[in-house]
């Protein structure tokens, strides 16, 4: 069991690469993602992670949101996009996040696991495993270091 404080994650990290991982060992890459997780000493957290090739929308907004767009371009520009803040605790090999704010309206309120393998400014997040021991898995670097 790797032993990761919360002082090891703090500061912004960015994606660089993410796959899932069947029960037998395969792995098979998701698509590209343009993410950024960010973790602070006092135990809040926040990420956005959107698919990296999305399409404009039609109109900008000066209050940053997609209100002044049709619904048709609302869907598509959230269409697999994963946003959320909480805190965090770190306990062993396991960063527990606990959902202040989300995206996807069902998530405030529950507490989302990840397996946390730390090596030099290389950090792996992974779900834990389903009952057939697949899983997935993110690969981030430090911000500072891309």
């Amino acid at each position: 069991m790797t032993r990761v404080s919360k002082e090891d994650l703090v500061g912004a990290w960015r994606e660089i690469g993410r796959e899932f991982v069947s029960g037998d060992g395969g792995v098979r890459p998701d698509i590209q993602r343009t993410s950024q997780i960010m973790y602070t000493p006092d135990g809040y957290m926040g990420v956005v992670n959107t698919p990296a090739a999305r399409k404009r929308v039609s109109k900008n907004s000066p209050n940053m949101n997609l209100d002044n767009v049709s619904a048709e371009e609302r869907a598509e520009a959230a269409l697999g996009v994963v946003a959320y803040t909480g805190s965090y605790v770190v306990d062993g090999d396991v960063v527990k996040h606990t959902l202040y704010s989300a995206l996807h309206p069902n998530l405030p309120g529950t507490t989302q696991l990840r397996r946390v393998t730390l090596a030099g400014d290389d950090l792996t997040l992974a779900t834990l495993p389903a009952d057939d021991g697949s899983y997935f898995r993110i690969h981030w670097r430090r911000a500072g270091k891309m």
